[in-house]
């Protein structure tokens, strides 16, 4: 597959249950449908950064793009940008037909520390609930 930014090798290389294929010249990451999904509800946290220290950025080398991003998976399908969150918005760009996504760097980790936030507010939310409980039923 080609990255869609700048048309060099995508890579494929393993992030917890998923295999993730990443643009090492520019740094961004194809998702296929439903990895996002995976790897959110997986709890894992710093994969950018894990990926550069156990592989490295081996130099690829760049090519000339003209016009839109395009799906490295479906013939000439632009990529569409939407906004991905539980609660900081990040746009990335999603495929119209398969639904895979484009992450520029850094955004893969940002939307799973957004997910994480999401997480703690939803606990400290229960267990304020079960304290107004307990006290409630205290008095």
């Amino acid at each position: 597959m080609k990255c869609p930014k700048c048309a060099a090798s995508l890579s494929p290389l393993p992030a917890n249950d998923v295999t993730l294929d990443k643009c090492h010249s520019c740094d961004g990451i194809w998702l296929d449908y439903g990895e996002l999904k995976k790897l959110r509800e997986s709890g894992a946290q710093g994969i950018e950064q894990d990926l550069e220290e156990q592989f490295g950025n081996p130099a690829a080398p760049m090519q000339n793009l003209d016009g839109y991003l395009r799906c490295p998976c479906c013939d000439d399908k632009g990529l569409r940008s939407i906004y991905v969150s539980y609660i900081k918005p990040v746009r990335v760009d999603r495929c119209p037909s398969c639904y895979g996504m484009w992450l520029e760097k850094n955004e893969l980790d940002t939307l799973l520390q957004d997910k994480k936030q999401l997480d703690n507010i939803k606990v400290e939310k229960s267990l304020k609930d079960l304290l107004a409980g307990l006290i409630k039923k205290m008095r």
